[in-house]
């Protein structure tokens, strides 16, 4: 038996997600990992898990009843590329990113969440897409619903220009094999000189695809580590189920919003 090769369905759906239209709001949470899909099953009203393959786990509830899809990306920019191009595909028109990232400004305390305005493209796959000029911004509602989210619930939140970098070691400036290497040295203190506020490894994925395509993306992430303390922050459970809280707080906002405007 054979299918499409150039796009492969399933019975039961999308050649990786696995799943169909009607098991995909509108809204949907993008974590990476797929661990944090599981804490919504005690933040969500009829919540189901629909999928797991591979790193991209799908669950689908309701928080206050707004429907609300959760689906894991898996770490950087080619697994999140395929996720956001088949949620998108599945009717998916909200995408907020939920996750971890390093800041690279002293005054950024482990535990604190940012919201990132735009990208630095460095992810490697939307370059498939766009000419590098073109900006990954996240959509200007979106960032607003989650800052009047962080607002709501008293948490810390930094807000400006994150970069997104298709590798965790040397691409951060990390070198664990102390293997002399001044290019990406350079690359991290320009990043730092250039007043960018974290990395991470997946926004600016999100935010060129859901530009291009015409939805709209914004992301929220705990600071799990500080590089210019080198800190790292262990035990980051109790933020990260903060964050999830200010986001389903978020898409409430966003929810009744559109509600409002009839949309």
């Amino acid at each position: 038996m054979y299918i499409k090769a150039d796009k492969p369905v399933y019975e039961e759906g999308t050649a990786h997600l696995r799943c169909k239209s009607d098991k995909i709001s509108e809204i949907v949470f993008l974590p990476g990992d797929h661990a944090r899909v599981e804490m919504f099953r005690d933040l969500l009203e009829d919540y189901e898990i629909v999928s797991f393959n591979r790193e991209f786990k799908v669950g689908t509830g309701k928080y206050n009843r707004v429907p609300i899809t959760i689906c894991s990306t898996g770490i950087g920019g080619p697994s999140t590329e395929i996720a956001v191009t088949e949620l998108i595909e599945l009717g998916a028109k909200y995408l907020i990113r939920i996750g971890g990232c390093g800041a690279i400004r002293e005054d950024i305390k482990c535990g604190e969440f940012i919201i990132n305005t735009g990208s630095v493209r460095m992810g490697g796959s939307s370059k498939f897409y766009a000419m590098p000029e073109y900006p990954a911004v996240a959509d200007f509602d979106l960032v607003m619903c989650l800052k009047e989210a962080t607002e709501k619930k008293n948490f810390k939140c930094h807000l400006g220009i994150g970069a997104s970098i298709g590798s965790f070691y040397r691409g951060q400036g990390r070198n664990p094999l102390s293997v002399a290497d001044k290019h990406y040295q350079d690359l991290y203190n320009e990043l730092i000189r250039l007043n960018v506020m974290n990395l991470e490894m997946e926004a600016e994925t999100i935010f060129t695809l859901s530009s291009i395509y015409g939805v709209k993306a914004a992301s929220i992430c705990v600071v799990h580590c500080n590089r210019i303390t080198n800190e790292w922050l262990v035990e980051y459970g109790d933020p990260q189920l903060n964050m999830c809280k200010t986001a389903l707080e978020a898409a409430e906002i966003l929810y009744n919003k559109i509600n409002n405007k009839g949309e």
